[in-house]
């Protein structure tokens, strides 16, 4: 039996930011790089140029099952200023 494929990482670079309309947009777009996506608010951290709350977005290869090692990126949302940012 051949081993499972690794899914391909986001194209986007560490720490690179982008310009994305909406959290769904950006969901979208990256779930075509891995099989699970959760989306978390982070309670209490606001975005330094805004002001608004952070949105979590967690790339994993499966994210009912969260086995350890499936992360392949972290990135998070403003969507006062529409940005997103690639953090892992």
């Amino acid at each position: 039996m051949s081993p499972k494929p690794v899914p391909q990482t986001p194209v986007h670079k560490p720490f690179q930011e982008f310009p994305v309309a909406t959290i769904e947009q950006l969901v979208n777009q990256l779930e075509r790089d891995g099989e699970g996506i959760d989306v978390l608010t982070v309670g209490g951290v606001l975005h330094l140029t805004c002001g608004n709350p952070l949105e979590n977005i967690l790339v994993q290869t499966d994210a009912v099952k969260h086995v350890p090692g499936d992360l392949l990126a972290i990135y998070q949302y403003c969507k006062g200023c529409k940005i997103a940012v690639r953090v892992l």
